[in-house]
């Protein structure tokens, strides 16, 4: 806690007289005595003394009728949510501390309060009650309204308050953001007598403040997940249309991979960056026809509400494609999902599972400022997803800097990462060199194969994440550095830390969040997406706008194992398309080494349909029973021999 915000040494505690005789001095001449109050509670005099607040009584507005005060409460019902266990587990730490907790509106009303039954009751006198406002204006200078005015947590102390008749009392209070946008949601405070004066209250308020916050980050979040589910049908089945989902703030949480072409083909330009506000709503925070839009072109007839279980939890606009440009989609020669080139997550392809989960857990760890760890197998795009997460971060405006920690020589890594100064050793390159590590302040670090780190550079790069701060090679002078970690292995770092290759204490430092990017073998159904999303981009850059992949093609790359993932199946439709002067591309243009590993399942699509029946159930026999030909042969009621020559009829390898 500062001096400011804290009473720690002040004259409101040592000489309350003084601080009293200076408000008087104040309010009579209009000076005030240097050095007798501190200059937070100058401040908020001055501005009581401008807004000519009355010095006797602060005035509450307490005209609220109970269905009034029910509206408000609406109005804030996610802030209320958030603080419910905070509110709670005061009414019990509070019980007999002489003291009471506030939760406030950004306004400054009281919404509700807990704590001491006595003081509760003699609250009553003082209209520290719901309903009730406490914004410096209507009470003069009180932790409450002082808080809100600055956006800061301050203690306020017997007669620092402004107002005479609330000199008895000693608050402090914190305010509370919302933890993703930091907008101001409103305060906690606690009062009590001014008997009841501790430090402790005020770290007490902010900490509580704190809790309602990440309370609050995880409330969104969740609604978010409920929006995202509720309407995936709507982007699995979109069509040509583009689809635009919002929340509840009409903030952008979604678009699928139409919405920039019909955007486009509209002459409509919106900035698809996640939880862009893009719909104005009223006052209610309701969208209707005739409320004020950020984009006069979204036809109102496009929007329509989300409900779930007979609530409303957010927005839909379905954007249809005009006319001519269906007619075009619907060619088979240019019916390639256009190439994406939006930001952050967007610019993830895949409606999968397991896929959607990964990207729905890095979207929350993204907007936490805190090291990350990317664990998946070598080619499944960990560095999009540490790309998608620096864009939707904290340290969106910064620089994104990348380095792959593997194949590099000790001496080389340690250059790179952390620059040298001219002269450091041999081969130094004139003038110095700036690191990644320094190259990346202010924005996002991402250290791909960690894993392969050298032991001796471990410490080096464990005090950087520890202290902030960087010596270059050959230099003694420490320069400061503000950037966040998104690390990424393909290795068992635990594994490796149990094995002593890996420092446990680095482990634990960038391992705080930890993601796994699913491989693409068990993206069910993705292969074809990110398929025609790769070849759509060949396609825009090398204006091949006559080419396309044939349905066999697909059916063949969903059948493979991908054992080098993304990165494989990229550079296997590069190669496809650049070795083929075909408008379709088939089986016949892919690799032969890709086309040999499926020589059964081509031979398979020209089978009579009930010899590939035939040929499953054999195989899925032979599964059933561990390779025992004798129990297979059994199990399908046929001579062993028989079995013998299915075998080699449908080319079944003997187990």
């Amino acid at each position: 806690m500062s001096y400011e915000s804290s009473l720690k040494g002040s004259a409101a505690v040592s000489h309350p007289t003084r601080v009293a005789s200076a408000r008087e001095k104040l309010l009579t001449d209009g000076n005030l005595p240097d050095n007798t109050v501190r200059s937070v509670i100058e401040a908020s005099w001055q501005r009581c003394v401008t807004s000519q607040v009355d010095p006797l009584v602060a005035k509450h507005s307490l005209e609220l009728s109970s269905d009034e005060l029910m509206g408000i409460r609406r109005q804030h019902k996610e802030l209320i949510s958030a603080s419910e266990i905070i509110m709670r587990e005061a009414k019990e730490l509070l019980a007999e501390s002489g003291t009471i907790m506030h939760l406030v509106t950004p306004s400054g009303m009281i919404l509700d309060y807990e704590g001491d039954p006595a003081t509760l009751e003699l609250a009553n006198n003082f209209s520290l009650i719901p309903g009730a406002n406490w914004n410096e204006q209507a009470a003069g200078t009180n932790a409450i309204g002082t808080a809100l005015n600055i956006g800061a947590p301050v203690q306020v102390h017997a007669f620092e308050h402004f107002c005479e008749n609330i000199s008895r009392w000693t608050c402090s209070a914190a305010v509370i953001r919302d933890p993703f946008e930091k907008r101001l949601l409103g305060a906690l405070n606690i009062s009590g007598l001014k008997n009841t004066l501790h430090d402790y209250c005020l770290a007490l308020a902010i900490s509580g403040a704190r809790r309602i916050e990440g309370q609050f980050a995880q409330l969104k979040m969740a609604q978010r997940d409920l929006l995202l589910g509720s309407t995936i049908d709507h982007f699995t089945n979109s069509g040509n249309d583009g689809v635009l989902l919002f929340d509840m703030d009409g903030k952008l949480v979604r678009a699928n991979t139409m919405a920039d072409k019909v955007l486009a083909a509209r002459g409509i330009k919106i900035n698809l960056t996640p939880y862009n506000p893009i719909l104005t709503l009223n006052s209610e925070g309701v969208f209707t026809p005739e409320s004020e839009r950020a984009l006069n072109q979204i036809d109102s007839n496009w929007v329509q509400p989300v409900i779930h279980q007979g609530e409303q939890i957010g927005y839909l606009a379905i954007i249809p494609l005009p006319a001519r440009q269906s007619q075009r989609a619907t060619n088979p020669v240019t019916n390639v999902p256009p190439p994406s080139r939006s930001t952050g997550f967007f610019r993830l392809v895949g409606q999968s599972a397991p896929f959607l989960k990964a990207v729905q857990q890095a979207k929350r760890i993204a907007k936490a400022p805190i090291p990350v760890l990317l664990q998946g197998e070598t080619g499944v795009g960990k560095e999009l997803f540490a790309r998608a997460m620096h864009e939707e971060g904290p340290s969106q405006t910064g620089e994104f800097v990348a380095l792959n920690c593997g194949g590099l020589s000790r001496d080389l890594l340690a250059g790179e990462l952390f620059g040298h100064v001219e002269g450091a050793f041999t081969g130094a390159r004139r003038g110095g060199m700036i690191g990644k590590i320094e190259a990346a302040n202010g924005g996002t670090l991402f250290l791909d194969e960690i894993g392969e780190m050298p032991l001796d550079l471990q410490p080096m790069f464990l005090r950087v994440l520890q202290e902030s701060e960087i010596c270059r090679v050959g230099e003694t002078r420490p320069r400061k550095v503000n950037f966040r970690l998104i690390a990424a292995t393909n290795r068992d770092l635990a594994q490796e830390v149990a094995e002593g290759r890996f420092r446990m204490d680095l482990y634990y430092r960038i391992s705080s969040m930890t993601l796994t990017v699913p491989p693409l073998r068990e993206r069910k159904g993705d292969v074809s997406l990110l398929a025609q999303n790769i070849f759509a981009h060949l396609l825009e850059q090398y204006s091949g706008d006559q080419k396309r992949l044939s349905k066999k093609v697909l059916e063949l790359l969903e059948r493979h194992n991908w054992p080098g993932n993304i990165r494989e199946l990229g550079n296997l439709i590069t190669a496809a398309f650049f070795l083929s002067d075909r408008e379709e591309l088939t089986p016949d243009d892919l690799p032969k080494d890709f086309l040999a590993a499926h020589s059964s399942t081509l031979e398979d699509d020209d089978a009579n349909p009930l010899d590939l029946a035939e040929k499953e159930v054999i195989i899925r026999a032979i599964r059933e029973q561990g390779g025992n030909l004798t129990q297979v042969a059994k199990q399908l009621n046929i001579a062993k021999s028989t079995l013998y020559i299915k075998l080699k009829k449908y080319g079944i390898e003997r187990p």
